[in-house]
């Protein structure tokens, strides 16, 4: 099983290494894809763009931090098909201006951030979710799982 996360435009916003950051969470989402090679786009957007893609698909008039898209999610759960060779896994779009500030309002760094708020947004991509504190619990514990592992693969 891979997973690849194919950064669109705005890169530059990205600052992250995405061959380690796909390798953290290709490790979190093996069990569930059971061998399947996975993909998920990133986008990066301002935070205007954001409040507007929230506005449309979630009737919240405001940014936000992270919107994921999902392709395979049916009566709320991950219900991929069967027998691809790779499964693309959805969108996920990324407001770095609201990451920055959640950061700061944090202080915590911005790389950390954004890691987490990419993992948050993949795990909704495969079903994950927060609408539960049980939910909450097991998606908190993965992503942070990815976070954690994310910061080691960096200095080793």
């Amino acid at each position: 099983m891979s997973f690849r996360l194919e950064i669109t435009e705005a890169s530059e916003f990205f600052p992250l290494r995405a061959d380690l950051l796909s390798d953290e969470i290709e490790r979190s989402l093996e069990p569930l894809l059971g061998g399947v090679d996975a993909n998920a786009v990133l986008s990066c957007v301002s935070n205007e763009e954001m409040r507007e893609l929230n506005a449309r698909y979630r009737g919240l008039d405001e940014a936000t931090d992270v919107l994921s898209f999902p392709l395979w999610e049916e009566d709320g759960r991950f219900a991929p098909p069967t027998g691809w060779g790779e499964l693309p896994l959805g969108d996920v779009v990324v407001s770095p201006e609201f990451v920055r500030a959640n950061a700061a309002a944090e202080n915590i760094g911005y790389n950390n951030e954004m890691t987490r708020v990419v993992a948050h947004g993949v795990l909704h991509l495969v079903g994950y979710g927060h609408d539960t504190t049980e939910r909450a619990r097991s998606m908190w514990e993965l992503q942070e799982g990815i976070v954690a592992r994310y910061e080691q693969s960096k200095e080793d």
